[in-house]
């Protein structure tokens, strides 16, 4: 007597489906990060400077361009510096942005809506430390400094938007 399999087979090819269809989609949704270029980050008197920017720093800017919309990584004034172009630039001396700390930046907003626009996304995304200036707002994630501060610039001026209060 034969016994009549076709239930096994349809079942088979029934889980087949399924398990290709949840590896394609898996596949989809974990489509990897747009490589940031980090030169865009270096000290404009070392070349290849821009590597030593934190990574955990350069997750939180990814996440504020997906936030803003904004093309966060072409809007970068300064990121890594020399302790050379740190002081031709007028920061302080123990500044994120110096190498080999790397964890600060500071990102051109030429309106007052794109800078309030990055300040309250900033603040959204993770960032604990912002400093908004006329045509720029620095970000960083130091925790080695106060957390929690808004500040303006000249440095010691009140911000122009604080999101902390």
């Amino acid at each position: 007597m034969v016994k009549d399999r076709t239930h096994i087979w349809v079942g088979l090819g029934a889980a087949s489906i399924v398990i290709i269809g949840a590896i394609a989609i898996a596949k989809l949704k974990s489509k990897p990060k747009p490589k940031v270029d980090l030169t865009k980050f270096d000290s404009p008197d070392i070349q290849g400077s821009g590597r030593c920017m934190d990574k955990e720093f350069i997750k939180m800017l990814q996440k504020l361009a997906k936030v803003t919309k904004l093309p966060i990584f072409d809007m970068i004034n300064s990121g890594a510096r020399s302790s050379f172009w740190n002081t031709k630039v007028g920061g302080v001396s123990n500044s994120s942005h110096k190498i080999p700390k790397c964890q600060a930046a500071d990102i051109k907003a030429p309106t007052r809506a794109i800078r309030n626009k990055i300040v309250v996304a900033a603040k959204l995304v993770g960032f604990k430390r912002i400093g908004v200036g006329r045509t720029f707002v620095h970000l960083d994630n130091d925790s080695s400094k106060k957390q929690y501060v808004a500040w303006g610039y000249p440095s010691g001026t009140k911000p122009p938007i604080n999101p902390f209060v």
